[in-house]
């Protein structure tokens, strides 16, 4: 008897060894699994990344598109103050009429420091007054927006006194390609 349950004890320990053994192996096949899954996860996310900035720029596109002239031309002045907002003055820069880029804002750095004195979209609040069409089929549409630009930080002013308005000008040469100048403060 005393034989049968030292068998059994021995049965019993080599039961829990391996199966001890098993759990580990188990473990060990399910960390290496989720670490090469979220490797892919990893890859996937950066691919999908790749391709939703691409879908951005399609779709921003196709949204441009759809809209109205003088809304298709106010988006592209909202794009400029977002680019400015999350410091991409050099996409702007690179917008300007080159001859407004010339007399104006011979540097990136004087684009900069003009922008964020002046037209600092965290700071100021816009309110669009007129838009106007110029132009014609040879030289691309010509569209004129005058804005109020108003600092939050301004003083109020007096019932005789009003915000300057500041012009911006857009040659459009087709959907999402255009060129742009404004009417530059020079105090």
């Amino acid at each position: 008897m005393k034989k049968r349950k030292n068998n059994t004890q021995k049965y019993l320990s080599a039961i829990i060894i391996v199966l001890v053994i098993i759990a580990i192996i188990f473990i060990v096949a399910i960390r290496k699994n989720k670490k090469k899954k979220n490797e892919n996860i990893s890859t996937n996310s950066k691919n999908m990344t790749i391709q939703e900035t691409e879908q951005t720029d399609i779709s921003q596109e196709d949204e441009i598109k759809t809209l109205t002239e003088s809304k298709r031309i106010k988006r592209y002045i909202g794009i400029f103050f977002d680019n400015i907002e999350n410091g991409d003055y050099e996409t702007e820069y690179n917008k300007l009429n080159e001859e407004f880029k010339n007399t104006y804002f011979p540097t990136l750095d004087s684009f900069e420091e003009y922008v964020n004195r002046y037209l600092n979209p965290s700071i100021i609040g816009v309110s669009y007054d007129n838009f106007e069409r110029l132009g014609n089929n040879k030289t691309g549409n010509m569209y004129v927006v005058w804005l109020t630009i108003g600092n939050i930080y301004q003083r109020k002013l007096t019932e005789d006194e009003e915000l300057e308005q500041t012009n911006f000008i857009i040659l459009e040469h087709n959907y999402n390609n255009y060129e742009l100048s404004f009417s530059v403060n020079e105090e």
